[in-house]
């Protein structure tokens, strides 16, 4: 692994990663209290492709939404 890498793994923490949640996928995290307020919803500029009710949800919303099952 170069150095690079190394200084980004160790200072990011899990709670400042973000996932990009594509429909239908999304559509029962929704229903979460924290959704609204933690989740920010994609959108796209210039060239991107364009992609219906996806969001960015916290890594770790995602890991305690899917371990609460």
């Amino acid at each position: 692994m170069s150095k690079n890498s190394q200084q980004f793994s160790s200072a990011t923490s899990v709670d400042d990663l973000y996932v990009l949640v594509r429909w239908p996928f999304v559509q029962d995290l929704m229903e979460a209290d924290w959704f609204r307020s933690e989740c920010v919803l994609y959108q796209a500029f210039d060239d991107q492709e364009h992609l219906d009710s996806a969001y960015f949800v916290p890594l770790n919303r995602l890991y305690e939404f899917r371990t609460a099952d």
